[in-house]
């Protein structure tokens, strides 16, 4: 069986619209978030810390919620500092 492999069409960065925090900045940088989960919860014989890799605003350290996994949007206002 043949795999097609599917071509990107170059982006037109004049058509696109930049992501912008709440408080308007546009740049960010990589952070990680841990989250624990307990051995309850996993069946596992000890706790485990889960990281979590998000942008975060470079001005307010807001994250961005686009890239934020889906149950955890609109609970985070900041990281925690």
């Amino acid at each position: 069986m043949q795999q097609q492999q599917l071509q990107q069409k170059p982006v037109d960065l004049t058509a696109t619209t930049p992501l912008l925090c709440e408080c308007g900045h546009g740049i960010f940088k990589e952070a990680m978030m841990f989250h624990k989960e307990s051995r309850l919860m996993s069946g596992l014989p000890e706790d485990r810390i889960v990281p979590i890799q998000v942008m975060v605003c470079t001005k307010c350290e807001t994250p961005l919620e686009e890239f934020l996994p889906a149950p955890l949007k609109k609970s985070y206002a900041k990281l925690p500092e």
